[in-house]
C-alpha cells in the first residue's frame, strides 16, 4: 500500500515537472554559425545560405528572414519494437543587415519550448569558411 502511494506521488511529481518545463520558453544563446555571419555582404549571405523566405526593408536596414524545420525522422523517437512521435519543431532566423553588412542574426525556435538551435545553426552550416 505505501509503496503504491509512493509511486502514485512519484509519477505525479514527474508528470508536473515535465508539464512545467514543457511551458517555459528555452534560452536562446549566441551559436558559432550565427556569430559567423555577422560582418558578411548580403551576396555572400545569399550564395551559401539561399533565398530567404522573406525579405523587408525597414528606413536603414533590410532583414532576411530564414526558416529550418527539423527533418521528419529526427521527430520520431525509437522505442523498443515501435516508436513515438515528438513535438514537430523548427527555427526561423533573421539576419539584419545595414549597409550591405550584416550586424545581427536572431534565431526563434519553434516552438518556443523547444531547443531547435540545431535546425538553426543548419540553416548557415554551407556559409562555414
Amino acid at each position: 500500500m505505501i509503496g503504491t502511494n509512493l509511486l502514485a506521488l512519484g509519477t505525479g511529481l514527474c508528470g508536473m515537472a515535465w508539464i512545467t518545463a514543457c511551458s517555459t520558453p528555452v534560452q536562446v544563446g549566441e551559436y558559432p554559425n550565427q556569430q559567423r555571419m555577422v560582418g558578411k555582404t548580403k551576396s555572400a549571405i545569399l550564395a551559401c545560405a539561399g533565398a530567404p523566405r522573406k525579405e523587408v526593408t525597414d528606413d536603414d536596414f533590410t532583414f532576411l528572414r530564414y526558416y529550418r524545420e527539423a527533418p521528419i525522422l529526427e521527430e520520431s523517437q525509437p522505442v523498443g519494437k515501435g516508436s513515438f512521435s515528438t513535438i514537430r519543431h523548427g527555427c526561423w532566423a533573421t539576419v539584419i543587415m545595414a549597409d550591405d553588412r550584416v550586424v545581427n542574426v536572431r534565431y526563434r525556435f519553434v516552438p518556443p519550448t523547444f531547443d531547435a538551435s540545431n535546425d538553426c545553426e543548419a540553416i548557415f552550416e554551407s556559409c562555414r569558411p
